[in-house]
């Protein structure tokens, strides 16, 4: 299943290969260098999944992700970081983090299966909310 996907890192290496990779896949990839670069992307379209390096300038990942849970409630957020600290990873899902994982990603297989992961709940939603617009309209 194709998914939107935004992906936010401030590492040039990092956007292009994860980036590259998820488009092979079969996803439509936006890219962001920051937090703030991101949530103008997210203000113009609506992603399935968003994947946030924790640590950037101007605006790091864990303030991402609090703003897209209140601007893109059912975007499912993945975070990525290169140190990774059990205080860091609480702070993430306690504010709606989807899952987390470490770098360096190495070959993405771990990504792949988290974005897969997103992607199912995506189609459920998906799935449920068609329903539930037939039944509305039908009762009409």
């Amino acid at each position: 299943m194709a998914l939107d996907i935004l992906f936010v890192d401030d590492d040039l290496i990092t956007r292009e290969v994860v980036s590259r990779h998820l488009r092979l896949r079969g996803h439509r990839v936006e890219i962001g260098v920051n937090g703030i670069d991101a949530l103008a992307r997210t203000g113009k379209t609506r992603f399935d999944v968003v994947i946030s390096d924790f640590e950037m300038p101007e605006m790091g990942g864990l303030d991402l992700l609090i703003r897209l849970r209140q601007e893109q409630p059912l975007a499912r957020v993945i975070v990525l970081t290169g140190h990774v600290e059990i205080s860091v990873v609480m702070s993430c899902l306690r504010e709606g983090a989807f899952s987390f994982l470490a770098k360096p990603l190495g070959d993405c297989s771990e990504l792949d299966r988290h974005v897969d992961q997103a992607g199912w709940l995506v189609d459920a939603w998906r799935s449920q909310l068609s329903r539930m617009q037939r039944l509305a309209r039908e009762e009409l």
